[in-house]
């Protein structure tokens, strides 16, 4: 499943930019034994991107690229999320403020939604690219709820349970589209649900592997740098 789900990205000054070093978290998309692709998640200051390449899906049904960028300062954020594959071409840009979309731009026009309209957008979200940071980032626990907007659908992730499989902290989380589009057309996925499961020895804690699972689909990210 190409998972948009998504962190945030902020522009420092130049010179703090240059002198930052970028900080990769990179998982293979696994379907049971075959690896579709790969998703990389970067951080450098206070600028975040994150990367999925779709490029071995069965038939190539759903090969692609999704490369987001979040980039602002303080509550400001401006996200940009370009999708590219052999069925179409999206841009999504997004310009966020206090936790609300203040200005949203879909092309193709074909690919708007009711959800393009800022009016229709819930208070409180991220867009995709913080999103998936504040999975990567989360510390002392399980990550909180967040709703996430990427100019087309509102996507709310909500933790359900904890525990412990011996191989680290599990947490699950079910995965929502609650406005809007589902993913994946013509399979219009709407909800799923993810377990994350995070490494807290030497007293840190990292998370290691995203599984996801929607009717009899089940893919799972592991770690890889």
């Amino acid at each position: 499943m190409h998972i948009r789900i998504t962190t945030r990205l902020l522009c420092v000054s130049g010179a703090l930019a240059l002198a930052t070093t970028a900080a990769a978290d990179t998982f293979s998309v696994n379907l049971g034994t075959k690896t579709l692709g790969q998703l990389t998640y970067r951080q450098a200051g206070a600028e975040e991107t994150l990367v999925s390449r779709l490029d071995n899906t069965p038939l190539g049904v759903f090969n692609g690229v999704f490369n987001g960028t979040s980039r602002g300062k303080g509550n400001a954020h401006a996200f940009t999320g370009i999708s590219k594959s052999s069925r179409k071409n999206r841009r999504a840009e997004v310009q966020m403020a206090g936790g609300r979309a203040v200005s949203t731009k879909v092309t193709p026009e074909e690919e708007i939604t009711d959800l393009s309209d800022i009016q229709n957008v819930p208070a409180n979200v991220v867009d995709p690219v913080q999103g998936f940071g504040h999975l990567t980032t989360a510390t002392g626990g399980c990550p909180s709820a967040i709703r996430m907007y990427d100019g087309r659908r509102v996507i709310a992730l909500t933790p359900t349970g904890q525990g412990n499989d011996g191989q680290g902290l599990v947490c699950d989380v079910d995965y929502s589209v609650i406005a809007g589009p589902g993913h994946l057309s013509p399979l219009l996925v709407k909800s799923a649900r993810m377990q994350l499961t995070y490494d807290q020895s030497g007293g840190a804690q990292r998370l290691v592997r995203i599984r996801l699972r929607s009717g009899i689909f089940s893919v799972t990210l592991d770690r890889t740098g």
